[in-house]
């Protein structure tokens, strides 16, 4: 069904956004990049079919029954804004640099928090990135210290009351994954076939020699190196998920661009014969490398909501589909060293700005906490 391709898109799209945990961030400034999203052609017929029928619930309950979710969340201690509108829907996605195979909450760093916005009026979905190194207050703690810090120390719980008490927000669902769910998912639809430069090949062979992956899909075998040659080659999961992370052969701008193109490769490759046994399988392969505290239905209500904003008419009239926004903004901010560690500080001109502009951008208006 073609609602059930986009849904599987969108959470493609943001464990891929998770995957760039693994790289860490440059310690200089660079320029935003534009994302692109596929979107292939559909009928109107099949846009219609927004509906799912008794069989396919069937199959939800019982993933959904599978599924190990955080109820420790505690919401009256998230420092929430009480002011907030409540028809935007805020979730933070982490992404966590680990090379394990299983998540245990709190023990390493969120390298990578974005804010999902979900409009629940209109459908429309806005992502914005908060950097790494951005130097805030964590509740609890004496000292300020890099945003990415919280959730060694709390786990989803602490990630988002720092989220919320610094930029005045009302986070109450988080999503977690680690480097092993999306090696997992492309391996799961076959493997992605990529367009390299004979450097970019020869660097992820040498990577993967150096630290062969606790998660491998070869049994044992040694896996087939990469030519060092210029074209297309066909990718496992592993290999996929280097190339995302490849730096040392240039810079973190060309990182980002690796990471945008190697998703537009993935969501052209998942959206051409997407069924719904073949979504609950990548689900599946995807639940012991994520942590959550949304339920599926959820996942699902939120997913349907979007399908029926119109989104397949924009994106075959060419308009943008998810609007992205970023903390800190240009110019905004600067490098400094802080007991040793470099951190990304706002100070106290700059941070009220970028607050401001980050509710200017999910709501429309500035709305200060209490």
């Amino acid at each position: 069904m073609k609602w059930m391709k986009r849904w599987t898109a969108a959470l493609l799209a943001a464990c891929l956004a998770f995957g760039g945990a693994m790289a860490e961030e440059a310690a200089e400034e660079t320029q935003p990049e534009e994302n692109v999203l596929l979107v292939e052609e559909v009928d109107e017929e099949e846009e219609e079919l927004l509906v799912i029928d008794e069989s396919d619930q069937q199959a939800i309950d019982a993933l959904s029954a599978d599924m190990e979710l955080d109820d420790s969340i505690d919401p009256e201690k998230l420092d929430k804004n009480p002011n907030l509108p409540d028809n935007v829907v805020n979730i933070l996605l982490v992404g966590i640099d680990t090379r394990d195979t299983t998540l245990d909450s709190g023990l390493q760093h969120g390298d990578v928090q974005m804010i999902l916005s979900i409009n629940k009026d209109d459908g429309s979905v806005k992502l914005t990135s908060l950097l790494r190194d951005l130097y805030v207050t964590i509740p609890g703690y004496k000292n300020k210290n890099r945003i990415n810090i919280a959730y060694a120390r709390g786990g989803g719980q602490l990630a988002m009351r720092t989220v919320n008490k610094n930029f005045e927000l009302n986070i109450e669902s988080y999503v977690t994954i680690n480097f092993y769910g999306l090696a997992s998912i492309i391996d799961a639809i076959g493997g992605v076939d990529v367009d390299m430069t004979k450097q970019e090949a020869g660097a992820i062979n040498t990577y993967l020699k150096k630290h062969p992956p606790k998660y491998d899909n070869t049994d044992g075998k040694e896996r087939q190196a990469l030519e060092r040659v210029e074209g297309v080659q066909h990718l496992d999961g592993v290999q996929a998920v280097m190339y995302a992370r490849l730096r040392s052969i240039d810079n973190d701008f060309a990182r980002t661009a690796r990471q945008r193109h190697l998703l537009e490769l993935l969501l052209r490759q998942i959206m051409q014969d997407m069924t719904l046994d073949k979504l609950i399988g990548l689900i599946e392969t995807c639940v012991p490398y994520v942590t959550t505290n949304v339920n599926l239905n959820t996942m699902l209500e939120l997913g349907m909501t979007v399908l029926g904003s119109g989104i397949i008419q924009r994106a075959q009239q060419g308009e943008t589909l998810i609007e992205q926004h970023r903390v800190p903004m240009d110019k905004t901010y600067s490098y400094k060293d802080i007991n040793g560690a470099s951190v990304v500080y706002m100070g106290s001109t700059n941070f009220p700005k970028n607050v401001q502009a980050l509710h200017e951008f999910i709501y429309g208006a500035y709305y200060p906490a209490d």
